[in-house]
């Protein structure tokens, strides 16, 4: 090594996103807007949608193989959708019960269960970093849950994150480039009531998808988007790129 290897600006790689929120909000079809998608399924998300995938995998060891394709086959896909980290989990519970004779992933001591499925969220991580060097873009899709958070910098209080084990949670977010939390903008509207007097009523707008953290929601990105995006990949990729 010399300091001849010295790089002043680091090469941009295809990007490893999460998307997540609740159910409906059109995270699949989001995926499909963007460049040549292919959805690996581990449920079956896509309904209507048209968009090139796998048949859903009924295990985890399919799942693996369905991504391997991808990765040693020749393909005109540019961008690759898991869809979902939550269902993904459920595939991985399995494989590691089956592999060590457990009835479920909670039944050994002190989360051993939990713990020795963090190394297959390795490999599966592993398989991500593959596709990206054959130039994949990758998109995984989760649902959100509403969970009381402990901060010691602050109150205790309820947030959305990642509907995944904390530590499985943890591992996804420290890996990937970005964490996107697509949601409903809230606003208010005054209504008259019964009695002739005027109310404040909670209605619900546009989706839009949120890139920085806040006390309510985990939310993360490496390209300084803004904090607030349209629910709009070109919108989202054209940022990325300035």
């Amino acid at each position: 090594m010399s300091l001849a290897n010295i790089r002043q600006k680091a090469k941009l790689k295809p990007p490893i996103m999460v998307l997540y929120g609740p159910g409906g909000i059109g995270k699949t079809s989001f995926a499909a807007t963007m460049n040549k998608t292919i959805i690996v399924q581990a449920e079956d998300g896509i309904g209507k949608i048209e968009c090139a995938h796998f048949p859903v995998a009924k295990t985890y060891s399919e799942f693996q193989d369905n991504l391997k394709a991808l990765i040693n086959e020749k393909s005109e896909y540019k961008t690759v959708c898991i869809d979902s980290l939550d269902w993904l989990e459920t595939l991985m519970h399995e494989h590691i019960c089956l592999k060590n004779g457990w009835p479920d992933i909670s039944a050994p001591a002190y989360g051993k269960g939990y713990s020795a499925c963090l190394e297959t969220w390795k490999e599966y991580l592993g398989l991500l970093n593959e596709l990206r060097a054959k130039g994949f873009t990758i998109l995984q899709i989760a649902h959100n849950e509403v969970k009381r958070y402990e901060d010691p910098s602050s109150e205790p209080h309820d947030r959305h994150q990642i509907k995944l084990h904390r530590k499985a949670a943890d591992l996804v977010i420290e890996h990937s480039d970005a964490v996107f939390f697509a949601n409903y903008k809230i606003g208010t509207i005054q209504v008259k009531g019964k009695g002739g007097g005027m109310t404040t009523k909670l209605k619900q707008g546009d989706r839009t998808i949120f890139t920085q953290e806040t006390p309510g929601f985990q939310a993360k990105n490496r390209f300084g988007l803004d904090s607030e995006m349209p629910f709009d990949w070109s919108a989202i990729r054209e940022q990325m790129l300035k």
